[in-house]
C-alpha cells in the first residue's frame, strides 16, 4: 500500500522564520510512519538568506508558477509536483497583525471541517478567491497563522495545533484531548485597497464587525467609512503596501 505524504512548508515568505522553530519540534516527534511520510521544504531559500520576504514577487501570489518567469514564478513552478502530489500541505505563516489563533484555507469541504475540528483554532479563514497561493494548489492546504513572529506563543500555538491534528490522523502514538473552544469561520469577499497617507484607525480588530457608516482609517485630516458591514481580516499586516486588508462575512457551517 503506497503511504502519504504529509508536507510541511515553510518559508513561503523569507521573513516569516517560525516556521523553522515548529519543524525542530516537529522532528522530534515519534511518528508512525507506516501510512504517512513527512517531507519538509523550504520555498523561499533566497528571501530567507537576505532576510526579505520575496524577491520579486510574493510567492504566495505567484502559483502555479513560470519555468521561465521571474525568481518566485521560477520557484513555484519548480515546487509544484511536490505540492500537487503531498495528500496533506501545511503551510506555517506568521503576522504582523493581531490576528491569532487563525487557520487559513481555499475550499471548504467535509473532510477539511474535520481536520480544523482535530486542530482547535480560534479563527477559520475561507480565502477561495485566492487562486495564485500555494495552499491552493494542494488537495488538501492548510495554512497556519498564529501571531506574530518574535512569539512563543507563536511557535508554541502553531506545534500545538499540528500535534493534535497528527494525533487525530494516527500519525504520532499520543492522545490529546481535543479543544472545545468555538470555531469562528470567515469567508473573503474582497481586498481593502490601502489610499497613500491613511493608517488602520487603532480601534480596528480583526474579527470584530465595522458597521456600516463607521471609521475603519484616517490620516490627519480625513476618514474613511465603511460603506456597509464587514469584519477585518489580516488589517495590520505591515508586508501589505497596496491594501490594508481583507473584507469578510462571518458565516455558519
Amino acid at each position: 500500500m503506497k503511504k502519504k505524504i504529509i508536507l510541511f512548508n515553510i518559508l513561503t515568505h523569507g521573513n516569516e522564520r517560525v516556521g523553522l522553530k515548529v519543524i525542530e519540534k516537529i522532528k522530534k516527534l515519534k511518528i508512525d510512519n507506516n501510512t504517512y511520510d513527512f517531507s519538509f521544504q523550504i520555498a523561499n531559500e533566497k528571501a530567507f538568506n537576505l532576510k526579505k520576504r520575496y524577491i520579486d514577487q510574493d510567492l504566495n501570489r505567484s502559483f502555479p508558477g513560470k519555468k521561465n518567469g521571474n525568481h518566485e514564478e521560477k520557484i513555484a513552478h519548480k515546487i509544484m509536483p511536490f505540492i500537487k502530489s503531498a495528500d496533506l500541505v501545511i503551510d506555517i505563516h506568521s503576522t504582523t497583525s493581531n490576528t491569532k489563533n487563525t487557520i487559513i484555507i481555499t475550499k471548504i469541504n467535509k473532510k477539511l471541517i474535520d481536520y480544523i475540528e482535530s486542530i482547535g483554532p480560534r479563527y477559520v479563514v475561507i480565502m477561495d478567491n485566492n487562486k495564485n497561493s500555494l495552499i491552493s494548489q494542494a488537495k488538501i492546504g492548510i495554512s497556519f497563522e498564529y501571531g506574530k513572529e518574535n512569539k512563543s506563543s507563536t511557535i508554541n500555538g502553531t506545534f500545538s495545533g499540528i500535534k493534535r491534528l497528527l494525533s487525530h490522523l494516527n500519525v504520532i502514538d499520543s492522545k490529546i484531548i481535543k479543544r472545545k473552544n468555538k470555531i469562528n469561520y470567515f469567508i473573503v469577499n474582497s481586498i481593502v485597497p490601502r489610499i497613500k497617507g491613511y493608517k488602520t484607525a487603532k480601534h480596528i480588530k480583526n474579527y470584530k464587525l465595522v458597521k456600516k457608516g463607521e471609521v475603519y482609517a484616517v490620516n490627519r485630516r480625513n476618514k474613511i467609512v465603511a460603506d456597509k458591514n464587514f469584519y477585518p481580516i489580516l488589517f495590520g499586516e505591515k508586508e501589505y503596501k497596496d491594501y490594508f486588508g481583507f473584507k469578510g462575512d462571518k458565516i455558519s457551517l
